[in-house]
């Protein structure tokens, strides 16, 4: 029960600082990624302003864009390793293969599913995808690690009967 209540949201909690902190890099050291990261960034930090400055009451506004970005975030960076870690609790899965292979794939996966497409409309979206499937499979390893190992709470091996054979004297 600890393990349930302390272990997996801790485990949950490092994996996706982690996977957070691996897309911030990636996002940074990629060239497409900071092209993409620093446009999108920059058009709309100016619209943001621009919707404020031109607002009387801009905290709706504010408060509006934060949830957006709250919600990406979650949907790209939360939501995968969650999921993956539920689903594996309740098979029992160990593998480190099974937990970096599934969120990985799951979290490149979600962009495609979100927009609903399966047919690349040019090479950027694949890049894009593989950095959310190396940030997925951070996330898992890291989960793994911490208490993917014990999924499903291993139990303890019977302990072998102890017969103590009476002395004969």
């Amino acid at each position: 029960m600890i393990r349930w209540l302390l272990l997996i949201p801790f485990a949950l909690l490092i994996a996706i600082g982690m996977s957070s902190l691996f897309f911030f890099i990636a996002s940074m050291v990629d060239p497409l990624m900071a092209t993409l990261t620093g446009e999108t960034l920059f058009v709309g930090f100016w619209h943001l302003l621009d919707a404020v400055f031109s607002s009387d009451d801009p905290a709706p506004i504010v408060a509006d864009a934060m949830l957006t970005v709250g919600r990406i975030m979650f949907t790209l960076l939360v939501l995968p390793p969650l999921v993956i870690a539920v689903i594996s609790e309740v098979l029992r899965m160990r593998s480190l293969l099974w937990y970096a292979l599934a969120t990985g794939i799951l979290t490149a996966a979600v962009p495609w599913i979100l927009r609903g497409a399966a047919r690349v409309q040019n090479p950027e979206e694949l890049h894009v995808s593989a950095i959310l499937g190396l940030t997925g499979a951070v996330a898992g390893f890291i989960y793994w690690a911490i208490a993917g190992r014990d999924a499903g709470g291993r139990t303890a091996p019977p302990a072998p009967p102890t017969s103590q054979m009476p002395s004969g004297s």
